[in-house]
């Protein structure tokens, strides 16, 4: 029985894949992603994966030891690991996610299977389809994790003290804060309701209305003198204008919104 391999078919999917697998291991080993040299490394991998499954194809062995080889030195010069112990976490991470996208592609051949009854088509487009939607699958999981990474750098934690209380909150650097007091040209911080209630901000204090333009609307905030705040780093800011927001008591997490004309 005469077995066909398809030089085309083999040679795209395997660059594909390289670059999927490449991909995927810099991001969750926190690598500079560096598309155009994971680009051509995919397609020189994916080149030798060719020639050596066309002229070793009745050796299992020595096509084992090729691809073994193949992967540890497309993972080297990829990623550029620094050392043997790097390189060796890098490697397996990258078998890691060659094990796990292989199976993610069968299984998802076969709900395409099951569930469109496209049994007569080629297996080769179920396998690019499959791989399709686990490549857009990668970039949402990558756009997510790059998305909150970001929104992590942007976090602080911040003690405020007013007049003898003090509370510890995480605040969040936002360069969309660019709020300023028309009366003393001062940037103002934004603070949850029950941040201000916590410390006593307003408690004899008269409010200073401060107005606020933003895409969800306009209108007036209530501002008082925020004795200091104190951030990581040592720096120390007193005798502040807070504004005080009632929509940022929606969000749990960051009680407070620093001033970008602070920087």
């Amino acid at each position: 029985m005469k077995t066909y391999l398809y030089v085309d078919f083999y040679f795209i999917l395997n660059f594909i894949m390289n670059l999927f697998l490449i991909m995927a291991t810099a991001m969750l080993r926190q690598k500079r992603c560096r598309f155009i040299r994971f680009f051509i490394l995919s397609g020189m991998d994916a080149v030798c994966s060719v020639v050596f499954t066309y002229f070793l194809w009745e050796n299992e062995i020595l096509q084992l030891c090729t691809a073994v080889l193949r992967i540890g030195t497309f993972v080297f010069l990829s990623l550029k690991s620094e050392s043997f112990s790097v390189w060796l976490k890098d490697t397996a991470c990258f078998l890691f996610l060659t094990f796990f996208a292989g199976g993610m592609i069968g299984a998802w051949q076969e709900i395409l299977i099951r569930t469109f009854h496209i049994l007569q088509a080629p297996s080769i487009v179920c396998i690019f389809i499959a791989a399709a939607l686990l490549f857009l699958l990668f970039f949402f999981f990558r756009w997510e994790l790059i998305s909150q990474g970001q929104e992590r750098k942007n976090i602080r934690t911040v003690r405020v003290i007013h007049h003898g209380k003090e509370a510890e909150v995480e605040a969040l650097y936002d360069t969309g804060n660019q709020l300023v007091s028309p009366y003393t040209g001062e940037g103002v911080v934004i603070i949850s309701k029950s941040l201000s209630e916590a410390v006593g901000l307003s408690c004899g204090q008269n409010p200073v209305l401060i107005p606020y333009h933003s895409i969800g609307g306009s209108g007036l905030l209530k501002a008082y003198r925020l004795e200091c705040i104190q951030m990581q780093g040592g720096i120390c800011k007193r005798e502040l204008l807070a504004a005080v927001s009632e929509e940022l008591d929606c969000r749990q997490r960051i009680q407070m919104i620093l001033n970008i004309t602070w920087s």
